[in-house]
């Protein structure tokens, strides 16, 4: 029996990222669960990463509808927004394939648990968030300045 997709999606709200995991058999059959998640991810408006990097098997034709179909999301973002989408494969996924194995720029490559806690043990940069600067969204809102919830009325006994 094939493994079933499964799919989890992970927001970055300060990077305006995306990333959905993708693990199970990616076939013909279910590639548009995971078309439809891509889609109503893309309303958010952030850039994409689909890691294909842990999936069981992937069929050609399923990657090249992916594919097809994550130009069309590019392309109908609003141009204000330069919504960018990347698939990520994992090495051995379509030999002489131009993606299999290349990462797109700007993204990383998953790790599993136990190498991640083995670099942020180390303190290793890669993993761990440098110093930020202070953005206007994150300073305190003075005393009295904040608007006033309306209070719902009590539940009578």
């Amino acid at each position: 029996m094939e493994k079933p997709l499964r799919v989890l999606v992970r927001i970055d709200t300060r990077n305006a990222a995306a990333s959905i995991e993708v693990r199970g058999a990616l076939t013909g059959a279910s590639c548009g669960t995971l078309l439809n998640i891509l889609q109503h991810t893309a309303t958010l408006g952030a850039d994409i990463c689909v890691n294909l990097t842990r999936t069981a098997r992937i069929e050609a034709a399923a990657l090249e509808v992916l594919a097809g179909v994550a130009d069309d999301v590019e392309r109908s973002a609003p141009a204000h927004l330069q919504l960018r989408v990347h698939i990520q494969l994992p090495p051995d996924a379509l030999p002489g394939h131009p993606a299999a194995g290349s990462l797109p720029p700007g993204s990383q490559e998953a790790l599993d648990n136990e190498t991640a806690l083995e670099m942020i043990l180390r303190r290793d940069t890669r993993v761990l968030a440098g110093p930020r600067e202070t953005a206007p969204r994150d300073t305190a809102v003075p005393a009295g300045t904040a608007p006033r919830w309306r209070s719902l009325p009590a539940r009578p006994s």
